[in-house]
């Protein structure tokens, strides 16, 4: 679980890494102060009510750098495995792009047997936010890998769940990446999009719907059935089963 604990019963403990640039834990400070701290620190609760750190020390001294008096932290037991531990914190990095974050999950999920609930709950994220990002790794792999290198952001592979053809997403991900869209760019044009699409389907269906009206009329004297040849009948059942295509 995680909770707001006051900074003062926090103790480093033994492990803390040495060696840490000053200027760079000044320049976390200056942010922690702007726009608060957006990842919590790591602690383990001990029996007299104090808290040892475990991950997040670098944001824990910044903080304290800062004058920060409370500071939001994900309380561990005993039972936590270093594995659990060691996920959680690469998850907390801040060049992790989606489809690690993802992949994160989807191994902490499997190796701990957790429920995305229970999974939310130790790392202080919310529910749908894990699941959102885990469904990007149904994306074929070439879109995933352009979320991995940057090429389109996480907004971009949400709106491409939303198309089911897989060949769709690939070309939607690969011109929102060449003409440089926008989320909201790539929204409109897929929008624009399908209602071409329905246009376009709908003439295509028009279109046939007259050509079996049209044969049905040739051929509504019993006497000409005879006498249609094998490839106009052909040319028949493809239309018929065209049609039954677009009624689904």
């Amino acid at each position: 679980m995680y909770m707001d604990i006051p900074i003062g019963k926090i103790t480093a403990g033994e492990n803390v890494r040495k060696g840490y640039s000053k200027q760079a834990i000044k320049g976390l400070a200056r942010s922690i102060s702007n726009v608060g701290m957006l990842q919590p620190v790591i602690v383990k609760k001990n029996v007299d009510a104090t808290f040892t750190l475990l991950v997040g020390h670098r944001r824990f001294e910044a903080a304290r750098l800062a004058g920060v008096k409370v500071i939001r932290a994900i309380i561990v037991d005993e039972s936590e495995s270093k594995l659990m531990l060691q996920l959680i914190e690469n998850l907390q990095r801040e060049d992790l792009n989606p489809i690690e974050e993802a992949m994160a999950y989807k191994k902490i999920l499997k190796e701990q047997g957790l429920t995305i609930e229970e999974l939310a709950t130790k790392i202080g994220k919310p529910q749908p936010s894990i699941a959102n990002t885990l469904r990007l790794l149904e994306l074929p792999w070439e879109v995933q890998e352009m979320l991995g290198r940057g090429d389109i952001k996480q907004g971009h592979g949400k709106l491409l769940l939303q198309i089911a053809d897989p060949e769709k997403q690939r070309r939607w991900a690969e011109r929102a990446f060449q003409e440089c869209m926008s989320v909201g760019a790539l929204r409109d044009a897929i929008s624009r999009g399908t209602r071409m699409d329905s246009t376009s389907k709908q003439r295509e269906y028009n279109h046939l719907l007259s050509r079996l009206r049209e044969i049905r009329k040739n051929t509504a004297n019993s006497n000409l059935l005879i006498n249609i040849s094998p490839e106009e009948k052909l040319n028949i059942k493809k239309e018929i089963r065209e049609l039954i295509r677009f009624l689904g």
